[in-house]
């Protein structure tokens, strides 16, 4: 079930698109099947860039991951047949951008993120293990 738009988001933004996009010429009705798997796609994408960051599922959708499912949604329906235009591949791949944005800290959502561990001086995650040496001159047996 997808998480972040419907299909009636879709049918609100631009029902004639989805129409258009999504109708079963053997029925004259829309293709339920083909609108699910492109919310689906938009889900998965938006849940491949939000998983560095934030803890999935989200509790709160914010609106402007509705809105880039929309998008994404609309550009997965028309690829399916090769109807998609360059201005919706623009839209798609401006909304891709905007996820890689939120992905690295760019833009935030106002969510809490995952926790992450701190940087040392050089930038780089420091690990750091107490206990001792495995390996020294003495227990080598005089390799070194």
């Amino acid at each position: 079930m997808a998480t972040y738009a419907t299909k009636q988001d879709l049918l609100d933004r631009d029902s004639s698109m989805v129409w258009n996009l999504a109708i079963d010429r053997n029925t004259d009705d829309l293709n339920d099947t083909a609108i699910d798997e492109a919310l689906e796609q938009a889900d998965d994408e938006i849940n491949s860039y939000l998983a560095r960051r934030y803890v999935l599922p989200l509790e709160t959708v914010p609106s402007l991951l509705g809105k880039l499912a929309i998008t994404i949604s609309f550009y997965w329906l028309a690829d399916r047949d090769q109807q998609a235009t360059n201005m919706m591949t623009e839209r798609y791949n401006s909304a891709l951008k905007t996820l890689k944005e939120i992905s690295n800290g760019q833009r935030e959502l106002g969510l809490p993120t995952l926790e992450t561990p701190t940087e040392g001086a050089v930038g780089k995650v420091e690990l750091i293990q107490d206990g001792e040496r495995l390996f020294t001159r003495k227990s080598l047996g005089g390799i070194l």
